[in-house]
């Protein structure tokens, strides 16, 4: 975090081109949690993913058109965040690279909004947990209802994890690194002043009297 402390410019980059690279590792762990058959394990020792799963072939297949959503409505949540979450951080990136050319307090904002709403979709990724996948009836017979803690962490849950621990490493080093310059712009505010800067002459007496002698022959 250091390097995010001090106010010059070429830290600013620095911390901005590290964070870029950070957020972007998250949106590729993001990718992995989407295309893994092994989010999760059940008791029996089934794999189970947020679109595909581990057939008896051992097999990674994906749920078709008759098991489009085997285990409720929990788990085309865990599928709508599992996708909005790189989608979020991918804009980041992209109004990170804006922020280059056209430094804008309100592409800050929202570039620290968004990566906040791809931290949250990521982590809702795990409600997958609360589906009938991980639910096992009670041994309580007067209430034969559902509970959970069938279900252990697997190689998916990990990618999760790791995705949204660099969105929030990410996302501090954004929030505690200096202010951009816009770099389109720098060599023409540089140079602007200059330019405009008006020329004053002052008139010496000799050229005064010049002006005059010129003026009285005419």
């Amino acid at each position: 975090m250091a390097c995010c402390r001090s106010g010059r410019c070429g830290n600013s980059i620095l911390c901005r081109v590290f964070s870029t690279l950070v957020i972007a590792a998250g949106v590729v762990m993001s990718c992995l949690t989407i295309y893994d058959c092994d989010f999760l394990k059940t008791s029996a020792g089934n794999s189970i993913g947020i679109f595909a799963y581990i057939n008896l072939d051992n097999q990674c297949v994906m749920y078709n058109e008759a098991t489009k959503d085997p285990y409720g409505w929990l788990q085309t949540w865990a599928r709508i965040c599992a996708i909005l979450a790189p989608a979020l951080a991918s804009a980041v990136i992209l109004m990170i690279m804006l922020e280059f050319c056209w430094n804008n307090c309100c592409v800050g904002f929202f570039r620290s909004l968004l990566l906040s709403f791809a931290e949250i979709s990521q982590a809702f990724t795990f409600v997958i947990y609360g589906s009938s996948a991980c639910a096992r009836e009670s041994l309580n017979e007067d209430f034969q209802d559902l509970v959970l803690g069938s279900c252990s962490v697997s190689q998916g849950s990990i990618y999760s994890i790791i995705a949204f621990g660099l969105y929030l490493v990410g996302g501090i080093f954004l929030c505690f690194s200096p202010r951009q310059e816009s770099l389109c712009k720098k060599g023409e505010v540089g140079a602007q002043p200059a330019a405009e800067r008006p020329e004053k002459t002052e008139k010496k007496p000799n050229d005064v009297e010049t002006g005059a002698a010129s003026a009285g022959d005419d």
